[in-house]
């Protein structure tokens, strides 16, 4: 299904949380099956939709040109629309939908941002799952490691920017976001603070992932210069959830992350 068909099959789902639902179901499957954008095609993956509530406002688009679409000098290298779990270079282009930017590694696509002419951010990203060593990708014996404290960091922070983002685009909110992370079933979602016993190997701080597809209810951001650590806290909470957790290891009485976070302003 192309991206304006989903846009199209979600109109009519309800009011604006849950067509943004609807949006968000419609373009797992694309992502999943590998037949998005970019060319992505991994096994396993963190996928986030950002909807403003004017999506569906008569005549409403973002302005796509090489001077409007990004706050910054030069769109080929955007820094402003960020591929989850990258901390380097990612090459921007537009596309028939939009504008995007996206991470290679030996020419195949390991994650994307996309921001929509109808002002809705798509990012997806198997980064979070390979990256080698602590940071995520197989562990010595062939098991897939999630970094817990680098998931939530990134999410908090990668949609922080796309808010401002759209921000810059006074796109009309609220904003709806939803967050979906797929092919996780028999993961180990790392907490780097020892032994979970919930799943994990012994001393590894780490829980087995029973859930196949981990998908949190959308939550509605009223801002775009909301606390979104707070904001996201249900459904960070779920993630952790799908591993044995309570909810955030990260979390007690206060978010511990905030001074990393903050770093990355």
């Amino acid at each position: 299904m192309s991206y304006r068909d989903a846009v199209m099959a979600a109109k009519y789902a309800g009011g604006a949380s849950e067509q943004a639902t609807a949006l968000h179901q419609e373009r797992l499957d694309p992502v999943v099956s590998g037949t998005s954008y970019f060319g992505f095609d991994r096994p396993r993956g963190v996928v986030v939709h950002l909807v403003p509530d004017g999506v569906y406002d008569d005549g409403y688009a973002v302005d796509l040109s090489e001077r409007g679409v990004l706050p910054e000098a030069d769109p080929t290298r955007p820094t402003q629309l960020p591929v989850l779990g990258n901390a380097g270079d990612a090459r921007g282009t537009w596309t028939a939908d939009g504008f995007g930017a996206y991470v290679e590694d030996a020419a195949e696509c390991r994650g994307y941002a996309h921001l929509f002419s109808n002002g809705v951010v798509e990012s997806v990203s198997a980064l979070p799952f390979e990256d080698g060593g602590s940071d995520g990708g197989e562990a010595d014996d062939g098991t897939v490691r999630l970094d817990g404290r680098a998931l939530e960091l990134d999410l908090t922070a990668c949609v922080r920017r796309y808010l401002r983002l759209l921000a810059y685009h006074q796109t009309r909110g609220p904003v709806h976001v939803a967050i979906s992370v797929f092919g996780a079933a028999g993961c180990r979602l790392d907490t780097g603070e020892g032994d979970s016993g919930r799943g994990g190997s012994a001393g590894d701080g780490s829980a087995t992932v029973r859930t196949d597809l981990l998908a949190p209810f959308t939550v509605t951001l009223d801002g775009f210069d909301c606390d979104v650590r707070a904001e996201l806290a249900d459904p960070v909470d779920a993630l952790w959830r799908g591993a044995g957790f309570p909810g955030s290891p990260f979390f007690d009485g206060e978010w511990t992350l905030r001074s990393a976070f903050e770093e990355r302003r």
